[in-house]
């Protein structure tokens, strides 16, 4: 019995080492990265005019 919890409870620290690896792993890639339809998304991140943006940024 003993030994069937420390198995479920390296499971358990195990998966969530995992998912926080990947989440850092996509969080260092961008906005774009993380969002749930990025493969199929057109708009959200390619037509940004970033340099206007910066630009606005700095006026502020």
């Amino acid at each position: 019995m003993h030994m069937i919890d420390i198995l479920i409870g390296l499971l358990v620290f195990g998966y969530a080492g995992f998912s926080l690896i990947r989440f850092t792993k996509k969080a260092k890639k961008g906005k774009c990265a993380t969002c749930e339809v990025e493969p199929t998304c057109q708009t959200a991140c390619d037509d940004v005019n970033w340099d206007k943006v910066i630009a606005e940024a700095l006026k502020k």
